[in-house]
Order: structure tokens, then C-alpha cells, then sequence
């Protein structure tokens, strides 16, 4: 969360934004991390909050514009082709 006026996050908080930001939804971080979906949920949010986002997908740029994503591969449908660019 916000401490000093930084944002500092988990271990946790980070492998969840990384999940999410991998296309994983709120209820697989659950699973994963061991926590019931409410528990989750309301951690997902404060954390959001915290980021200053309203929705998950602006909580998963503001972590890409901080550098505390590994990587997160956005994909618009609209744009995306599905030809590989090396199968020509």
C-alpha cells in the first residue's frame, strides 16, 4: 500500500497484480494463493484503490507504468492478427 508517500507492495499483492495481468481472474489468484474469493476480492480492491484505479485492467497498466509487472502481454482483439509474423 501507499507508506510515505510511495507505493509499496507484497509479495502477494505482486503475484496477484502478475496473475491478473496474465489473464487470470480474481477467483484463480484465490486458489492459487490460498485465500476464500470474499477475502480476495476485498484485498484486490484496497490494493486497486491504493493504485489510484477504478477497474482491474487500469490496476494492471498503473503496475506495468510502475515496473512492478514481469511482463504483461495486453492484446487488442481488434488488432490482433492470428498469423504469426515468422509464418509468412
Amino acid at each position: 500500500m501507499v507508506r510515505g508517500g510511495a507505493l509499496q507492495i507484497t509479495p502477494w499483492e505482486r503475484q496477484a497484480l502478475q496473475m491478473l495481468a496474465d489473464g487470470q481472474t480474481a477467483a484463480d489468484v484465490a486458489d492459487r494463493l490460498g485465500m476464500s474469493a470474499p477475502d480476495t476480492t476485498t484485498l484486490l480492491a484496497e490494493l486497486f484503490g491504493a493504485m489510484g484505479a477504478e477497474t482491474q485492467a487500469e490496476a494492471i497498466a498503473a503496475a506495468d507504468r510502475r515496473g512492478l509487472l514481469a511482463c504483461a502481454t495486453l492484446v487488442n482483439d481488434a488488432t490482433s492478427s492470428s498469423a504469426h509474423p515468422s509464418d509468412s
